[in-house]
Parts: C-alpha cells; sequence; structure tokens
C-alpha cells in the first residue's frame, strides 16, 4: 500500500487521541495502562519511518524527476505537507514527553533531520544558430492538418483500487480507511466526540474510584468495630476463667478439709444418731 500524506494524516489524528487520553488519566494521578504506552509507541516508530520515506520520494520529485505522472509543481506542495506532517509529529513527542516514563520513550522517537543535497541540472550547452532563411509563405496545399484527439480518462482511481487488498465483505474497512474518505471538518468531529465519549468514561472511572473508596473507609470502620467486640469478648472470658479459678480453689480446700477430719466427723455423726434412735425408743 503506497504512503501518502493522507494516510499518515488520519495515524497521527489516532495517535493524538490516545495521547490526550494518556494525558488526562495521567493529571487524575492515575496510572496509565502500560498497553496504551506500547501502542502510542509502535505508532511513533511506524510514522516516523513512513515521513523518512515520503520525504526521500519527494526529494526526488524536487530535482526534476518524476514519479507515477507527478510534475515538479507537485512535488513543491507535497514538501509543505510533509513539513506540516514533521511538525505535527514533532507536537506529539511534546505533549509524550509531558512524564518521565514518556520522556525516556522520546529520546528514541526524535527525527534525524537529513540535509538532501540536489544535484545541479545540466545547463544545456547553446548549438550555434544556422543562419536565417528567407520568408517564404507556404501555399494552401502545404498547410498542415492537425487533428485533436480527446483526452484519455486518467486510470490513477482504478488503478488504486486494483491495488487496494480484496475483501470478503467492502463494508468491513479499517478505520484507517474510512477516515481517509472523511473530510478534515467531519474528521474533526469525530475526534470530539472521540475525546467526549473518552472524558465521560474517565469521570465514570473517577466516580467509581470514589465509591469504592468511601466503601473502604467504612469496611474499616466496621473491622474497628469488630475488633473492640473481639477486645471486649476477651475481657469477659477471662473474668469467668478468673471466677472459675477462685471457685475450684474453694472446692479443693474443703475436699482436703474432710480427708484430714473424716473419722471425726463420722464419729459424730454416728453419735447424732445414736441419740436420735434413743429418744425414739425411749418414747
Amino acid at each position: 500500500m503506497s504512503i501518502t500524506p493522507l494516510s499518515i494524516s488520519v495515524r497521527l489524528n489516532s495517535t493524538s487521541s490516545l495521547l490526550l487520553e494518556r494525558s488526562r488519566i495521567i493529571s487524575l494521578n492515575l496510572k496509565p495502562n502500560p498497553s496504551s504506552l506500547s501502542q502510542i509507541t509502535r505508532n511513533l516508530i511506524s510514522i516516523r519511518s513512513d515521513l523518512d520515506q515520503l520525504e526521500l520520494e519527494n526529494d526526488g520529485l524536487l530535482v526534476g524527476q518524476s514519479k507515477k505522472g507527478k510534475l515538479i509543481d507537485d512535488g513543491d506542495k507535497e514538501n509543505e505537507e510533509i513539513e506540516e506532517l514533521k511538525r505535527r509529529y514533532d507536537q506529539l513527542l511534546d505533549i509524550l514527553g509531558e512524564d518521565e516514563v514518556g520522556r525516556g520513550k522520546v529520546k528514541d522517537l526524535i527525527r534525524e533531520e537529513k540535509i538532501v543535497s540536489t544535484p545541479p541540472i545540466p545547463q544545456p550547452t547553446p548549438s550555434p544558430k544556422p543562419p536565417p532563411s528567407p520568408i517564404r509563405t507556404p501555399g494552401f496545399n502545404e498547410v498542415p492538418k492537425l487533428s485533436v484527439e480527446p483526452p484519455t480518462p486518467g486510470i490513477n482511481r482504478d488503478r488504486n483500487q486494483d491495488l487496494k487488498p480484496f475483501r470478503d465483505y467492502p463494508d468491513d474497512a479499517s478505520d484507517e480507511e474510512r477516515d481517509a474518505g472523511m473530510s478534515p471538518g467531519d474528521m474533526l468531529d469525530h475526534q470530539q466526540i472521540m475525546m467526549n465519549d473518552q472524558d465521560e468514561r474517565l469521570n465514570l472511572l473517577s466516580n467509581s474510584i470514589g465509591r469504592q473508596n468511601h466503601l473502604s473507609v467504612q469496611i474499616g470502620s466496621e473491622l474497628d468495630i469488630h475488633h473492640q467486640l473481639l477486645e471486649d469478648t476477651d475481657q469477659a472470658m477471662d473474668r469467668t476463667a478468673n471466677s472459675l479459678n477462685r471457685a475450684r480453689r474453694r472446692l479443693d480446700k474443703v475436699a482436703n478439709d474432710a480427708k484430714q477430719h473424716g473419722s471425726t466427723i463420722t464419729i459424730v455423726v454416728l453419735i447424732f444418731i445414736l441419740l436420735i434412735l434413743i429418744i425414739v425408743f425411749k418414747t
């Protein structure tokens, strides 16, 4: 597929949208997606390569060569378009270099200015003029008849269509081909719509992050309450354990006293039972 200023302009527009989205995310103190930076870098490398190739092709036009039926004036016009594309490319590099990570990428993406030395155009050597011949008026029969043929229609468009890859479904064209058929005004409107959509998505993302932050604060408060309840439960269990220990010590003391004075208690109980029996039998 041939490289044209229009195709490079379309890719510059799409890369500009990615850079603006990345700058907006960085301005919100959010971390941009690494895949977006990789896509931007690949686009800029491809654009730089195409700009260099297009500039070399245009240099051939400026020194008087012809390419695909173009004239030298067409080369001058295309040179102005290339300079405009180079200026837009440098602006994208300035946007990318606003943060530290982007500055590291910009060092490898800066274009090298090329100085093209145009070979001197050979001047034709003047040939000696022949001596003037006497003026003779041609007769009626000597005047040549000229036939003008109608111009043939251009075939550049059909040829370009034949060079395009075959598609089973012509409607499923790529974004670049769709943008190539748009006017600059429509393209700007499309880019504005895309930027507005990205702004809405970023606002939704910001609101979602705010809600998640609020939920995390509430969860932290609930965790503090549960921690306080667990501490109160531990204190209550400690008090219950102390009460059980005191009761166990008292039971142990009673058991020890019963073991030490068991015989005396038995004699006292037997005497008490005997007295009761004597009283009962006497009555």
